[in-house]
């Protein structure tokens, strides 16, 4: 059989290349010219996964924004499905942990009662909707870190890049959000419903800037990287929301229990750190509507929740799962209310648990919870029984799961609340399997290589 020369070789695959960029361009026009950069961005994104998924997660906030905006495709489905592929890739590589159980039971039972009641729902097309993100995409962002997240070195990384992009996130805000009359002065970044998930962000990127330097999770530059983190939480209180403000100090003051519980001297730093914040910001001139709705959530904050038009979704939230404590009204049923209660567009009831108990019934609540507790409880017990660095992490994860859970108490649906799911998930596969890596042995066992070297140094001496 004749065999091709490397040069032939090269000739055609220039060949063809240049053959698929001419069709390309007839095909595309302009857009045609971006394949070659959007190649290498996608190359670099399946080279450094961590940096995907945290892509894969956060990229809805810019979908308004410059390139993001013109692209032809929606980006959050492109991401998605790289992230899709590097898992499999791992999952036939063998490179993956199984889910715990009670991970895996809440979320199959929500997907199947979602599925399920599109038979009743009276809102068919938002629900099927809901349906279909729920198995797809926030399946993803649940169950990718245990594709992942081999041990504590990802781990890290990944914390260290939820610091890193709530900071570049921060910079973005202030460089091409805009203050608006109509807005009351708040700090607003894309668009006025995006101010919630927007906040969030910024803030759990905050909180890992914060006790990451406190618990010494950078031995450097503590002291700048702490005042970097009170200067993103500076600009998140701009922004006005008090959602994820509320969820923030929540998450703040239930870190700081943990860690008194068995260190209290290590919560010295943290308290200088929230010293500092507390101290700079009356010097701070927030936007009027954001420094009286933060003012008002301080000073009274059943008032505040009062006068919201969250209030009155909540009641509705109520008073559907208790007409409707087995089954629900079904998925996104909740939407037909919203005009009704607040004579505006809102699809849900802005929290997951009534969301949950109003449209699935109360069985998939219960669950749900009785996970997130476990959760917690097997992260602290492991954080209580590490040491150093192992012990950090654990707190910091735990502490960016509570952000973006107590967060969830206060906006977004099942799909919204991607970012709750992905903490979910990677608690999870640290309460179950620790921060040891997969070719690490377990315990306190030492490598072969480690435990037959006394041996050897005897055996030299002997001789």
């Amino acid at each position: 059989m004749p065999r091709i020369s490397a040069g032939t070789a090269t000739v055609a695959l220039g060949a063809a290349v240049a053959a698929v960029a001419a069709a390309a361009t007839v095909a595309l026009g302009p857009l045609a010219l971006a394949l070659p950069v959007a190649g290498g961005i996608a190359y670099l994104l399946v080279r450094y996964p961590l940096v995907l998924y945290i892509a894969f997660l956060y990229i809805g906030l810019f979908k308004g924004r410059g390139a993001i905006e013109s692209m032809p495709i929606d980006v959050t489905l492109v991401l998605g499905a790289l992230l899709a592929g590097v898992c499999l890739l791992r999952l036939l590589e063998g490179r993956f942990r199984l889910p715990p159980l009670m991970l895996g039971l809440p979320y199959l039972l929500i997907a199947t009662l979602l599925a399920i009641s599109l038979i009743w729902t009276p809102e068919l097309a938002y629900g099927t909707e809901k349906t279909l993100k729920f198995a797809s995409l926030t399946a993803l962002a649940t169950f990718a870190p245990f594709f992942l997240v081999d041990g504590r070195a990802e781990l890290r990384q990944l914390l260290v890049l939820l610091a890193g992009v709530g900071v570049v996130g921060a910079l973005i805000v202030l460089s091409l959000g805009s203050t608006s009359s109509e807005e009351g002065g708040r700090l607003v970044f894309n668009e006025a419903a995006d101010t919630i998930f927007t906040a969030r962000f910024l803030l759990t990127g905050a909180f890992v800037l914060l006790f990451g330097a406190a618990l010494k999770l950078w031995h450097r530059h503590r002291l700048p990287i702490a005042v970097v983190g009170v200067v993103v939480v500076v600009i998140a209180a701009s922004i006005g929301s008090r959602g994820p403000l509320a969820g923030f100090v929540f998450a703040v003051l239930c870190t700081i229990v943990a860690i008194v519980l068995r260190e209290p001297r290590r919560v010295l730093p943290v308290l200088l750190a929230i010293g500092i914040g507390v101290a700079v910001l009356p010097f701070v001139s927030l936007p009027e509507t954001s420094s009286e709705r933060i003012g008002g959530l301080v000073s009274n904050p059943t008032g505040a929740f009062s006068e919201d038009l969250r209030s009155r979704l909540y009641d509705k939230g109520f008073e559907l799962a208790k007409e409707n404590p087995v089954r629900g009204i079904g998925a996104g049923g909740f939407f037909i209310y919203s005009y009704v209660v607040t004579n505006r567009e809102e699809r849900y009831p802005h929290n997951i648990f009534l969301e949950m108990s109003a449209e699935l019934g109360l069985a998939p609540t219960l669950l749900l919870a009785a996970s997130i507790l476990m959760m917690l409880a097997f992260l602290y017990k492991r954080a209580w029984a590490a040491r150093g660095e192992d012990r950090t992490l654990i707190y910091l994860l735990s502490g960016v799961f509570l952000v973006n859970f107590f967060a969830t108490q206060f906006s977004g649906d099942f799909n919204d609340n991607k970012t709750f799911w992905a903490m979910l998930g990677l608690g999870w596969l640290v309460a179950a399997y620790g921060l040891r890596s997969g070719e690490e042995p377990a315990g306190d066992e030492a490598p072969p290589a480690k435990r037959e070297l006394p041996a050897k140094r005897e055996l030299a001496v002997r001789q």
